[in-house]
């Protein structure tokens, strides 16, 4: 909001000019010892609405002079706002004002801060509303412009999130959406003076499950870090299954509070613990640490320990272990073994966070339990950015990747109809975040080898053992595109060659090649590295999408084009030649980072943030405005 602290300095400079007017109008009645009459009074509202126009008319030469630039275009809407009210003032009920607080206000529950939408300073203006000295107009002016800035970019963020996602990414081709069909300037001041701000805020909000599902995690995990948080594991040893160590008690508590774990009954069927039916059949040498001294005074007790379980969340009840059949054995403590139920949590734990599902505390998964609850509420807030920035009409037909989630949906009519998982760009060949449309598809497709991988990559085994390009039958191409020897090639200095690799078994884009326009060579295609589909986390590509079934989402895009059926395509495929096959109907494609997953209206989950993005829109996101 530089604009609007410019227009509040000037306000200032002209105040004195102002108040020293209207002061010589009331000196000079006095002087004549007239009191002013009802008529005489200043117009208040007149005189707001001529120092509101003289503030627009200077804004619109700005404007036009290139000075007042923004993605939003708020400037031009505010000019816009008050031109067709004829710059009349707004606020200038105090019940208006109080509603539009009470709505930016609620911006908190969207990941927003309410600060910086000047709200402490709008309700230091509430006082003045009912103000008629002529004194007063400027400083009224001046929040009169701060409550339409503010009403104006909350709207705007809530439609197309406060972060311009293309200043940190240069690849990003989503336009920002158009308000217009929901808020255009009249309706916009139509809800302040109906009373419909907060029907408006909502309206524009994204209605969609996702925005629904990460709004209802921001309120759990808040209420989570309100509850204290919880406990970090210290570093250590891998923790495995069956496992007795004081940190077992640690990671208990640790799930429980997040809902992985659900203490079970005491005892099974046979009258068996968890902690028993672990010790029965693992010895207690491995244990790491965690033997306690019996606690009882009975020196004939036999197998007995009793136990606070206040570590895992229970309550004090005193619970009998049998920890072996010697009587001298030392006592262990349940909460410390790494029970089957623990092990069952903390799969489920690393399922969620795309960790290998081992079911042990390695250094992966003890470094995602320790993140801390602060930094998971700033993960869904920057994620809650980022639904705002795609969720407004969203295509009923589409395919989207989710890049950081490693898996590809295709939509139908809104519905989801086919998923699979999916290989992305590695750290340091991301795959590019942008939209397109899919165009054509070919199948038994040739590779050119892109220049990075050729230089990176290829070259280097080239020059280990020139037989590399015979055993994956790659061709070496002049500038012109003919064919040559490779014997006859300087591979330390190969010049300007091209090297394209032959369809067929073990190729590297597969059966398929799913196409759509971008300039960074990037598509969807089959793979020979199926076995890497079976990894948690999947960036191993270059750039492209490896797409595990591809097959079945091309049969799934060429449903809609005439003679193209699973037969077709099974024919084509066995004929081995390389053949591009045109959509009848183009279908959007969405390539899109997300680092939180909505799990369903009430419940998320947490991804690794594989291109380390999250920083740099939180930074944004916590700037003032």
């Amino acid at each position: 909001m530089l604009e609007l602290r410019c227009w509040l300095a000037r306000l200032v400079s002209l105040q004195g000019v102002l108040v020293f007017c209207l002061g010589l109008g009331a000196a000079s009645a006095q002087a004549w010892g007239d009191k002013p009459s009802a008529k005489d009074q200043p117009d208040v509202a007149a005189l707001m609405a001529t120092e509101i126009e003289a503030q627009m008319v200077a804004l619109q030469l700005e404007v036009a002079e290139g000075r007042k630039t923004t993605r939003h275009r708020l400037p031009e809407a505010l000019i816009g706002f008050y031109a067709q009210r004829e710059y009349r003032p707004i606020w200038d009920r105090s019940e208006r004002l109080e509603q539009l607080i009470g709505s930016l206000e609620t911006l908190e529950a969207d990941g927003l801060t309410p600060d910086d939408y000047y709200v402490k300073q709008l309700r230091l203006a509430l006082p003045l509303l009912g103000s008629n000295s002529p004194a007063d107009v400027p400083t009224r002016v001046a929040d009169e412009l701060r409550a339409t800035n503010a009403y104006l970019y909350a709207l705007y963020h809530l439609y197309n999130g406060k972060v311009d996602p293309a200043g940190l990414d240069s690849h990003w081709n989503f336009d920002p959406h158009d308000m217009s069909p929901i808020a255009d300037s009249a309706r916009i001041a139509e809800s302040v003076e109906s009373g419909q701000i907060p029907q408006l805020f909502e309206k524009i909000r994204p209605q969609h499950v996702i925005y629904r599902s990460f709004k209802a995690g921001l309120v759990h995990y808040r209420l989570l870090a309100a509850q204290g948080g919880w406990p970090s594991l210290p570093a250590g040893p891998t923790l495995k299954p069956c496992m007795v160590d004081p940190v077992v008690a640690i990671l208990r508590q640790r799930l429980q509070i997040t809902g992985e774990y659900s203490p079970p009954a005491l005892l099974d069927a046979a009258g068996l613990s968890p902690a028993q039916k672990c010790l029965g059949t693992t010895s207690l040498a491995t244990s790491s640490a965690g033997l306690i001294e019996s606690t009882s005074d009975d020196a004939t007790t036999d197998n007995v320990v009793t136990t606070n379980n206040d570590a895992a969340g229970s309550d004090n009840t005193a619970l009998v272990v049998a920890a072996s059949s010697a009587s001298s054995a030392p006592a262990i403590d349940p909460n410390q073994v790494f029970d089957e139920y623990l092990v069952e949590a903390v799969k489920r734990f690393q399922r969620e966070q795309y960790l290998e599902v081992d079911g042990a505390i390695g250094p992966a998964t003890r470094a995602a339990l320790n993140i801390s609850v602060q930094s998971r509420i700033d993960q869904i807030r920057v994620n809650l950015d980022r639904a705002r920035w795609l969720l407004h009409n969203i295509p009923n037909d589409m395919v989207l990747v989710d890049v950081a989630g490693f898996k590809i949906t295709y939509v139908k009519a809104g519905l989801p109809v086919w998923r699979s998982r999916v290989q992305v760009g590695m750290a340091y060949r991301t795959s590019p975040i942008f939209k397109s449309e899919i165009n054509y598809i070919t199948l038994n497709p040739t590779w050119t080898v892109p220049p990075t991988i050729l230089r990176k990559d290829v070259l280097p085994k080239i020059r280990k053992d020139v037989g590399y390009l015979h055993k994956n039958r790659m061709r070496v191409l002049d500038s012109s595109g003919k064919e040559i020897n490779p014997a006859n090639v300087n591979w330390s200095s190969p010049g300007n060659v091209t090297i394209r690799q032959d369809a067929g078994e073990g190729a590297a884009l597969g059966k398929a090649v799913i196409r759509f326009p971008n300039s960074y060579a990037v598509y969807l295609h089959d793979t020979p590295h199926q076995k890497l589909f079976d990894k948690s986390q999947r960036a191993f590509s270059s750039g492209c999408i490896r797409v595990e079934r591809a097959l079945e989402l091309v049969e799934l895009l060429l449903a809609d084009t005439p003679s193209w059926d699973a037969d077709a395509i099974n024919t084509a495929l066995a004929a081995g030649k390389t053949r591009n096959v045109t959509l009848a109907k183009r279908v959007p494609i969405l390539l899109a980072y997300w680092t939180v997953d909505a799990l369903s209206e009430t419940q998320i989950a947490f991804k690794p943030d594989i291109y380390a993005r999250d920083a740099a829109v939180l930074a944004a996101l916590n700037r003032s405005n």
